[in-house]
């Protein structure tokens, strides 16, 4: 309960709401299980090819003895099931699998140490009888002591504590049964949300964000040495806090390396997180075990920012598409032809496209085809991974407005990662700017373009060039590089190129305390800034005036 209310008050801190939790889903194995798992299976599958080759003794071979061993294996049949049996109830946490399990691991262990006993104490036995009992007797010890050491190590699993207060589990069922509501819906001609209810980055009384991001982290260790040992730590993502509402653009911008394409993946659990937590439509989803995911991957898609690598040449159209479909459980053909068919249509693209390979296409119908793959399913959720930005200018604007034609058709919702503060703003209802893994600002695009309140954000507004060649704007300059994701600096990470700072003299405070991404305003415009309130279109003036004329060439 106090950790509970700890994460409540950090999250008004910030600005955001609660979220509201009406399901978790189950977590993925931890390896100890996982490992657990797969010698219990094992020991099944070698129990069943054992019996199928006495099987074909039997009746092809008919050698004498076979059907009489055949049948006296019984108790291992009963002991492989058992133990396929208590790994069905590792996922929920059961407390009766990890006693089955162990129960047989001690068994095994047990038995075979009883094997290799008696064939020691026996010195005159027959050669080849006490071989073929050590053998067995060492099988079992084989299984069995690996068995016992991992449910060890993993019966922490087990013994996690729940809150009594906290969401139920929610089935891989109940998100299937909530999946055919949402597509009857859709096709009845319904909507999820209106998205005149949640229109503007504020005024959202009584609506719920679609999704909910609290202290997401994503670290990558840095392994090196002989013995390939963890020696360094890559913080590609490492706090991050912000809402999604139905119907709304949210994009996410800044230099390349900052974390945009990791924060996107973690957050449709492409990649397992390493702390946080992601709320979709109410589902709470942590390190989520791939059954339980299958359900919603229908509800949530990508569109990859290569339109070349991110299709399969060796496949037709009919089959890229069509693999998501399939995977869901549509496995009437001509019912998959059909939903392929129409996605393509939806984008702009003839439907006798199918048989066609990824080859026989420009950029800008590839990058159409990828956008059909995510929207085959019907989802509400896309993440557009940098969609246009291997493209022309020209097959840019076609499919921005394409994009933009689907959300209020068919009432999606965007988190629109991108570089091109142009195409932000073109595109965007809310910007959130991120700067090594943090987020540094958020706001609606009118508040952030119009009234920016990060150093940083402000250094990004003024490199977007002019259109009108007469006006020359002078570009305010960042000195030095990006710090590096595995190292980043001490308080504020933007600290070490922060132009405020070294016009306020240095403060300490930016060395040694980390700013809290905190409400500035009534509109919820938010910053990660100690001297927010002290940035305004003066002081950004005389900063750029003051830089060397060396300085504007070369960051021009």
């Amino acid at each position: 309960m106090e950790a509970r209310e700890a994460r409540m008050e950090s999250a008004f801190e910030v600005g955001l709401a609660v979220p509201h939790v009406r399901g978790r889903l189950r977590r993925r194995l931890i390896p100890e299980l996982l490992r657990a798992r797969a010698i219990l299976i094992g020991m099944l599958a070698l129990v069943l090819v054992v019996a199928a080759i006495l099987a074909v003794a039997v009746v092809f071979l008919r050698i004498k003895g076979a059907g009489t061993l055949l049948v006296t294996l019984w108790p291992a049949y009963v002991f492989v099931l058992a133990g396929y049996a208590s790994t069905l109830g590792f996922k929920d946490r059961r407390l009766w699998a990890l006693v089955l399990a162990g129960t047989l691991a001690i068994v095994l262990a047990g038995l075979g140490a009883g094997l290799v006993a008696s064939v020691v104490s026996v010195r005159n036995g027959e050669g080849n009888k006490a071989f073929a009992i050590t053998l067995l007797g060492l099988i079992f010890i084989g299984f069995g002591l690996p068995l016992a050491s991992a449910l060890a190590r993993g019966r922490r699993w087990f013994t996690e504590l729940r809150s009594a207060d906290g969401p139920a589990i929610a089935t891989a069922a109940t998100l299937e049964q909530e999946v055919k509501i949402a597509d009857l819906v859709v096709k009845a001609g319904g909507a999820s949300a209106d998205p005149a209810s949640v229109a503007g980055a504020t005024g959202r009384e009584g609506v719920d964000p679609l999704v909910s991001v609290r202290g997401l982290k994503k670290h990558f260790p840095i392994v090196g040495g002989l013995l390939r040992r963890q020696i360094g730590t890559i913080y590609a993502v490492d706090g991050v806090d912000f809402d999604i509402y139905p119907g709304e653009v949210f994009s996410l911008v800044g230099e390349s390396g900052c974390g945009k394409t990791t924060l996107g993946r973690t957050l449709l659990q492409l990649t397992p997180p390493t702390a946080g937590r992601v709320i979709f439509n109410g589902f709470e989803l942590d390190d989520v075990d791939p059954d339980d995911m299958r359900p919603l991957r229908r509800r949530m898609q990508i569109i990859f920012q290569d339109p070349f690598g991110s299709l399969n040449p060796r496949m037709p159209i009919s089959d890229i598409i069509g693999e998501g479909l399939f995977a869901q459980g549509i496995t009437n053909r001509a019912e998959r032809d059909k939903r392929v068919e129409d996605s393509l249509e939806i984008v702009g693209l003839r439907r006798d496209y199918t048989r066609r390979y990824p080859h026989e296409f420009s950029g800008g119908q590839r990058q159409r085809i990828g956008v059909a793959r995510a929207l085959a399913l019907g989802p509400d959720f896309v993440v557009c991974d940098e969609p246009v930005s291997a493209l022309d200018v020209s097959i840019q604007s076609q499919v921005l407005n394409l994009l933009l034609d689907l959300k209020r058709d068919l009432n999606l919702t965007y988190l629109f990662i991108s570089h091109n503060l142009s195409v932000v703003e073109y595109f965007s209802d809310r910007i959130g700017v991120m700067y090594l893994g943090k987020l540094a600002e958020v706001g609606s695009v009118e508040e952030l373009y119009r009234n920016p309140r990060h150093p940083y954000t402000v250094a990004l507004l003024s490199a977007i060039p002019d259109p009108d060649p007469r006006k020359r704007r002078k570009r305010l300059v960042l000195k030095g590089d990006v710090p590096s994701p595995a190292a980043p600096p001490s308080g504020c990470r933007f600290h070490t190129r922060c132009w405020l700072r070294e016009r306020l003299g240095n403060p300490e405070q930016c060395v040694t305390t980390e700013p809290v991404l905190r409400v500035l305003d009534e509109t919820g415009h938010r910053a990660a800034c100690h001297f927010a309130e002290d940035i305004n279109e003066a002081v950004v003036q005389e900063t750029a005036a003051t830089q060397s004329v060396v300085e504007t060439a070369v960051a021009g």
